[in-house]
Formats: structure tokens, C-alpha cells, sequence
């Protein structure tokens, strides 16, 4: 095995570690953090308030990372599907949509999914910087019943 490759599956095995963690005292603590100060590999993690500020201010775009038929049945009103185990074959059509966003909002279905983590890196190796994590994602923001869109409203 490569060095390189070896150095990059050590990287994301630590990412998804912390993550882990960091789902674990969230279970355990549900007190609220202020934005900019939780992250996993330096990547933000935010909060159902914060996330729909930024879906009113409209100059965010969501990233649905569940599969096409979750998708298909409900997201977030005006996410874009990028399913994680699709990222090859959709990054590149989406990727000039992807640059015009201020930030990226990568969510999955709940903190259990480590989804949303992933694609943000891969996103963050694609070169887009400006990704933020919404941990408790889809379940969250329709328990809250925040806008969606799908075949299942």
C-alpha cells in the first residue's frame, strides 16, 4: 500500500472517530453551541436554528446525501441529491452549482449517519471550502416541520 494511501484512509478513519465522538455527547447533552465552535476536521458542525437561518437567507444550497428514493420521497425544500455512494457519477453535473453556493449545508437522515461527514470531505477535496454539517439532517428539520419538498408531503 502507498504512503499517500495509507496517510488518507488514517485521515478519514480519525474524522469518522471524532464524529462518532462527537454524535456520542451530543446524545448525551442536548445543550445548544454556539455557531463556529463544534467541528470535525475542521469542518462545522451546525444546529437546526442555524441551518434554517441559512435556508432563508437563500444563498445556501442543501446537500441531501441519502439515496435518490429517500430523496425522491422528501428533502429539504431546494436540495440538491448527491447520495454518498453516487458521488462519482453526480459530483460532476452538480459541481458548477455547487461553486455558486456561499455555503454548503451537507445533511443525511440523523446524527447515527456518518453520510454527511463523508461527502463533506470528499466535497472539501473537490476543493469546495465552504461546507458546513448538519448532523441531525433530514429527521430533524421534518420533525420540526420545516419546508420540504418530495412525492411523500
Amino acid at each position: 500500500m502507498k504512503l499517500a494511501n495509507f496517510l488518507t484512509i488514517l485521515a478519514v478513519s480519525l474524522a469518522l472517530s471524532a464524529y462518532g465522538a462527537w454524535v456520542t455527547v451530543q446524545r448525551e447533552s442536548a445543550a445548544p453551541f454556539p455557531a463556529g465552535e463544534r467541528s470535525v476536521a475542521d469542518i462545522p458542525l451546525i444546529r437546526l436554528a442555524e441551518a434554517e437561518a441559512l435556508w432563508r437567507d437563500g444563498s445556501a444550497l442543501f446537500v441531501d446525501v441519502r439515496s435518490g428514493t429517500d430523496y425522491e420521497f422528501g428533502h429539504v425544500a431546494g436540495a440538491v441529491n448527491l447520495p454518498d455512494n453516487e458521488f462519482e457519477e453526480h459530483f460532476p453535473a452538480l459541481k458548477p452549482r455547487l461553486e455558486q453556493a456561499k455555503t454548503l449545508v451537507v445533511y443525511c437522515k440523523s446524527v447515527d449517519c456518518g453520510k454527511s461527514l463523508w461527502t463533506a470531505l470528499r466535497l472539501r477535496k473537490e476543493g469546495l471550502h465552504q461546507v458546513v454539517i448538519f448532523p441531525e439532517g433530514w429527521n430533524e428539520w421534518y420533525l420540526n416541520k420545516l419546508p420540504t419538498a418530495g412525492s411523500g408531503q
